[in-house]
């Protein structure tokens, strides 16, 4: 019997198979998603267990790691950025040459500024350096960059509550 033939005479289970595998797929998918961006997630490299370490001790710990690392313009960059930073994470992990001390890239600064105003929006308006709202260019890790990891790995930054 032919898979044309089967699907004609088996209609109805072929449509209720093919919806189930989505489900699940989808399902798992999701998961996978959630778990990956979390801090016990992330920890689990060599290079990264003090950073989770600091940040459980921070005011953001009840955020995933994604939530500050990674673009939320829209989910087609978000899981493209996903897929290429955890592609990074793992090569540097497996040749095992990350530096002791983890620094932002020129890019990774920027996204995390900019979640930073996504998530403090409400604040912003508020916020004087000098003289004039925003007058720091927005540039938020200017005076707030030990706020999730602090300044060392056995504190968790500054607490702002």
């Amino acid at each position: 019997m032919e898979a044309k033939d089967l699907f004609q005479k088996h209609t109805l289970a072929c449509l209720a198979g093919g919806f189930a595998l989505g489900v699940i797929v989808l399902g798992i998918g999701a998961a996978f998603n959630s778990i990956s961006g979390s801090p016990e997630f992330c920890g689990t490299c060599h290079a990264m267990k003090g950073e989770a370490a600091s940040f459980m001790e921070s005011s953001h710990k009840n955020q995933q790691c994604v939530e500050c690392h990674l673009p939320h313009d829209n989910t087609v960059v978000y899981f493209m950025e996903k897929g290429r930073t955890g592609m990074v994470d793992m090569y540097h992990e497996l040749m095992r040459d990350y530096p002791a001390h983890i620094k932002l890239s020129q890019d990774a600064h920027k996204m995390v500024n900019d979640n930073c105003l996504r998530c403090h929006s409400a604040t912003m308006g508020e916020v004087h350096a000098t003289k004039e709202a925003m007058d720091t260019g927005g540039d938020c890790l200017k005076c707030h960059s030990r706020i999730a990891h602090g300044s060392n790995h056995l504190e968790g930054g500054i607490k702002v509550e």
